[in-house]
């Protein structure tokens, strides 16, 4: 009878052991990520929208979207993705417009379009 008390004490001190050394991850548990509990959040949506804005001049264009300062090279293109109603300012003067005019503003019909600056 002692000799079982002293195998059972001793596989139960192994297991003990083992389990403090292993990893206590998220996915520890036995039906792994079957269940969320908040599933919407997974499945967050972009809504912003796509415009490539393409610079014609010579020199580099700067532009202000949403409080941020974008650099656009001579002859070179830059996508930008923004919500609806977003303005987009010239933070550079240009050939055809003035440092801080009002260049566009994002709705959803200009989707995937390429708007030329000069």
């Amino acid at each position: 009878m002692l000799q079982i008390n002293r195998t059972f004490a001793g596989s139960l001190a192994v297991l003990l052991i083992a389990g403090a050394m292993a990893p206590a991850t998220a996915n520890a548990w036995t039906l792994g990520r079957l269940l969320h509990l908040h599933p919407s959040a997974a499945k967050s949506q972009d809504t912003r929208i796509s415009v490539q804005v393409f610079n014609k001049g010579v020199g580099l264009q700067d532009l202000k979207v949403d409080g941020h300062i974008y650099t656009v090279l001579s002859h070179e293109a830059l996508t930008i993705k923004a919500p609806a109603g977003t303005a987009v300012f010239a933070a550079s003067p240009g050939y055809r417009h003035r440092k801080g005019d009002l260049l566009f503003a994002v709705t959803p019909e200009m989707k995937d379009a390429k708007i030329s600056i000069y």
